[in-house]
């Protein structure tokens, strides 16, 4: 019964939310830094930026995410560092993920077949304990450009 009436009070807390017409956070690729390679895996340090377009402060308990590169997985990222960000404003914050070498080899091999210095991404994830509440999905599209 206790479960149930959780469920509820969760459930009108969410309607609440978008009875006062809040709107998505937008998250997108701020920067990625090769951290260590080994033999078998890459780590880098991926930087995320959240826009938050609404006039009250969010909040996550984490996230969750995959990052695809050209229309490739290359990474999963998850962190339970606390994110906030504030009305109106925006923030960036960095999570390590790690790769195998065929993935990043995949990448590699395709920048090196042709003249780019940018790659298509995507990541798809979940803002976790958003505001308390549920989780909240995103997905973001752009292009990266490599570093000089």
């Amino acid at each position: 019964m206790l479960r149930k009436l959780l469920v509820l009070a969760a459930l009108l807390g969410l309607a609440a939310c978008a009875g006062l017409g809040l709107k998505k956070p937008d998250i997108s690729l701020a920067d990625i830094k090769p951290v260590s390679a080994s033999l078998l895996e890459q780590s880098f340090d991926v930087t995320l930026r959240l826009q938050n377009p609404n006039n009250l402060p969010l909040s996550a308990d984490g996230l969750q995410f995959d990052l695809l590169l050209a229309g490739n997985k290359l990474a999963t990222g998850v962190s339970n560092q606390p994110i906030k960000v504030a009305a109106l404003a925006d923030t960036t914050f960095t999570v390590r993920v790690h790769t195998s070498l065929t993935g990043w080899l995949k990448q590699v091999g395709k920048l090196m077949d042709g003249n780019t210095r940018q790659l298509d991404y995507q990541i798809n994830g979940r803002l976790e304990g958003l505001n308390g509440f549920g989780s909240l999905p995103f997905t973001s599209k752009g292009e990266w450009k490599l570093p000089q």
